[in-house]
């Protein structure tokens, strides 16, 4: 069957052709570590829970790297033992990540926060391999809320066997899968909050969420600054920031010539 276009019908022809010429596709979101050995992206807060909706973050954040570092040496875990026929027992408690992992995520967190929004959280997702068995998977997302940082970890050290798995977690990080075998050992001035979403159960838990340092205590009243992590600064104070430079070289997380660049870099922009 054969259509005769009359003169009138060109024009609309050539308006649908330079309609689908000059569509740009959607930008995807922003990623600050993406390849097959981990990944840090920005996401909408829609993607974290149903009911994350309506909540509004403390981003941009601005630590630093060392800071980021200092947040993730402090996220502690211990493996779950289960034997057939035998009592349950726990192992030792351990740090979740490893210093190559704190070094790569720390520069990739303090870039992804930088940016996102009070609508945005981030999504990471790391794979560390292992002589005794396959490569082992820890996925989760970060945001601040409230002066505190949170980590809401879906998958720890899960051993990941299946690519089509392993892909799923890349797309999306909060994908929990069941057979993990550690759990989050909360630290000082850390918390576990319990906030089930309906959408767990045996084949696909809930992801936990791991509330690290209050920044609502009254340091002034403190003998000594705690161990622990450091604080979200609350409105960019300058003050605050030199603070929290200060305890990072007094706890020997940074050094003396680190300490003066960085105290000099915060004095400059006044």
């Amino acid at each position: 069957m054969f259509v005769r276009w009359g003169k009138a019908g060109w024009p609309w022809l050539c308006l649908v052709l330079v309609g689908c010429a000059t569509a740009t596709p959607q930008a995807e979101p922003p990623c600050f570590s993406c390849d097959d050995q981990r990944v840090v992206r920005i996401v909408p807060m829609a993607q974290l829970r149903s009911n994350d909706r309506e909540r509004r973050f403390q981003h941009p954040v601005n630590l630093s790297q060392a800071e980021w570092e200092t947040v993730l040496r402090g996220v502690m875990v211990r493996s779950t033992h289960n034997p057939l026929l035998r009592p349950s027992y726990q192992g030792a408690t351990e740090p979740l990540f490893l210093d190559t992992e704190v070094r790569a995520l720390g520069s990739s967190l303090r870039q992804a926060f930088q940016q996102a929004t009070e609508q945005e959280a981030v999504v990471f997702a790391t794979t560390r391999t292992t002589d005794e068995g396959p490569a082992q998977v820890t996925s989760g997302a970060w945001f601040a809320e409230d002066g505190r940082i949170h980590l809401r970890l879906a998958n720890c050290r899960i051993a990941v066997t299946m690519p089509s798995i392993r892909r799923q977690i890349w797309i999306d990080p909060l994908f929990a899968q069941a057979g993990t075998f550690y759990e989050l050992v909360p630290g000082n001035r850390q918390a576990l909050v319990s906030k089930p979403s309906g959408g767990g159960g045996v084949f696909r838990p809930d992801p936990v969420e791991l509330v690290i340092d209050d920044s609502k205590r009254n340091e002034a009243a403190a003998p000594a600054a705690p161990e622990g992590t450091p604080t979200v600064p609350s409105a960019s104070s300058l003050e605050e920031r030199l603070a929290v430079l200060k305890r990072l070289r007094d706890r020997g997380l940074i050094t003396e010539e680190e300490y003066r660049l960085k105290k000099q870099q915060l004095l400059d922009r006044l």
